[in-house]
């Protein structure tokens, strides 16, 4: 019951609203045709055997959405915004101390907890590229479908254990830190 009534009152607070915009905007016009507003609170489904409407009712339903639109009330000021722009939060966030940064096992460089070293990353693109290249145009053309293993200098004696697999050579000695079986870690290891 307190809900009908609630909607009753700002149903009424609007046709208000509404009657005070438009007399208003017509407040410069003659007495006629726009000179006597009225306006119907209650809804009403459109009249098929109607086809012209009103001026006021037009004008009535473009307010309709003007005045039910979520706009802000006032203008930020410049203080507000410029607060916003150059904050706290981003003017010193670089000075903040970082506390989850250590030491790289492999290499000894300094990166976060959560990452993987800046310099380890730089070797193993490094080699990456020159295994794509020496793949050739089975890399970008013809994707191998078989298991990938990849053979260094040493290593050219043992083509008829990996039997059935995608071979890759390399021209140079196997890195200290590129492990011979790539789901094992270690250091060039088994």
């Amino acid at each position: 019951m307190a809900t009908t009534t609630s909607m009753t009152r700002v149903l009424a607070r609007l046709q208000h609203s509404k009657q005070l915009i438009l007399q208003w905007l017509f407040r410069n016009q003659p007495p006629g045709m726009y000179g006597a507003l009225a306006f119907d609170v209650s809804p009403s489904l459109p009249d098929t055997h109607q086809t012209k409407q009103s001026p006021t009712s037009v004008l009535g339903s473009i307010l309709d959405s003007v005045l039910w639109a979520t706009v802000p009330r006032n203008r930020r000021s410049v203080e507000k915004r410029l607060t916003r722009k150059h904050g706290m939060t981003k003017q010193f966030e670089a000075a903040i101390p970082k506390k989850n940064i250590t030491a790289c096992l492999e290499c000894g460089h300094w990166h976060e907890k959560h990452t993987i070293c800046g310099n380890c990353y730089k070797k193993v693109k490094a080699e990456t590229r020159e295994l794509k290249l020496s793949m050739g145009d089975d890399f970008h053309y013809n994707t191998p479908r078989a298991e990938i293993q990849v053979l260094y200098q040493q290593e050219t004696d043992q083509r008829q254990k990996y039997k059935g697999k995608y071979i890759i050579e390399m021209d140079k000695p196997r890195p200290q830190w590129f492990p011979k079986n790539l789901m094992t870690r270690g250091k060039g290891d088994t």
